[in-house]
C-alpha cells in the first residue's frame, strides 16, 4: 500500500516554499502536543523516506546521504496561520496582523539529523483527523531555520523577554513566509523566504506586524484574486 492509499491524500512538494496552541517560547514543544499526534507524524515521515527518497534523490531534501534520511526525526513544530489576499488587500493601517490570521490546522515540523535541520513536513487536520500533508523544501525551510536560530538576538533587540508566542505565517498570493512573533503588548514578523527584498524587506530581520502589512498591501493590490489560489 503506497502513503497516498495510507492517508487518503498526501500532498508532495520538492523544493517548494514552505494553530492550534500557541506556545510560550519558539514553537510547540512536543510535550504540548498530543501522543497521538507526534506518533502520527514520526510514521508519516518515516513512510515518506520509504515511498519516496532513494540514492538517486536524497540530496534534493538536503540529505547528505540515503541512511542520513532514515534516521531523520522531527523537530518541534509550529502552528501555521495563513494571510489571504482579499484580507491583505483590505488591511487597515495600525489594526495588526491578529485579525487577518486564518488557522490552516496544520503543524509544521523540522525534519532533523543530528540536530540540523534537512526539510520539512507538515500535518494536516481535515474532518477531525490528522492526515499527511507537504513534504520537502530546503531553501525556504533554511530561511525559517537561520530566522529560529536569529529569534533570541532579534527579542533581545526590541527588549522582549516576557512570554511571548510564535507561529509560521504564510501569505501564498505572494510567496512569502514569516515567523510571527507576539507578547502582551505588540506583534512582530520576521521575513523568511525567496528573495524578500521584492517586497522591500530583509530576512533576519524583526518588524513591527503593521509594518511588514502595510508594505505587502500594496503589492497584493496588484494581483488578480481570480489568478491565484
Amino acid at each position: 500500500m503506497n502513503i497516498t492509499n495510507r492517508y487518503h491524500k498526501v500532498f508532495f512538494l520538492v523544493n517548494v516554499w514552505v494553530s492550534i496552541v500557541l506556545l510560550t517560547g519558539t514553537a510547540y514543544s512536543q510535550e504540548m502536543i498530543q501522543k497521538q499526534e507526534m506518533e502520527f507524524a514520526q510514521h508519516s515521515l518515516t513512510e515518506y523516506v520509504k515511498n519516496i527518497i532513494n540514492e538517486r534523490n536524497f540530496a534534493n531534501f538536503g540529505f547528505k546521504s540515503l541512511e542520513e534520511a532514515k534516521i531523520a526525526r522531527l523537530g518541534d513544530p509550529y502552528p501555521v496561520m495563513i494571510i489571504g489576499l482579499n484580507n491583505l488587500k483590505g488591511y487597515k493601517s495600525g489594526t495588526g496582523a491578529k485579525a487577518l490570521l486564518i488557522d490552516a490546522r496544520t503543524l509544521w515540523f523540522p525534519v532533523m539529523v543530528k540536530g540540523e535541520t534537512r526539510t520539512k513536513m507538515e500535518i494536516v487536520e481535515k474532518d477531525g483527523k490528522w492526515i499527511a500533508g507537504e513534504f520537502g523544501g530546503v531553501k525556504v525551510v533554511r530561511k525559517i531555520t537561520m530566522a529560529k536560530n536569529q529569534l533570541p538576538m532579534l527579542l533581545e533587540s526590541k527588549e522582549i523577554t516576557a512570554l511571548y508566542k510564535t507561529m509560521l505565517v504564510k501569505i501564498p498570493s505572494l510567496y512569502a513566509e514569516f515567523l510571527y512573533v507576539e507578547n502582551s503588548k505588540r506583534e512582530f514578523l520576521i521575513p523568511a523566504m525567496i528573495q524578500p527584498q521584492r517586497y522591500k524587506l530583509q530576512n533576519g530581520q524583526i518588524y513591527t506586524a503593521d509594518e511588514v502589512l502595510s508594505k505587502l498591501k500594496e503589492f497584493a493590490k496588484e494581483i488578480d484574486e481570480k489568478k491565484v489560489m
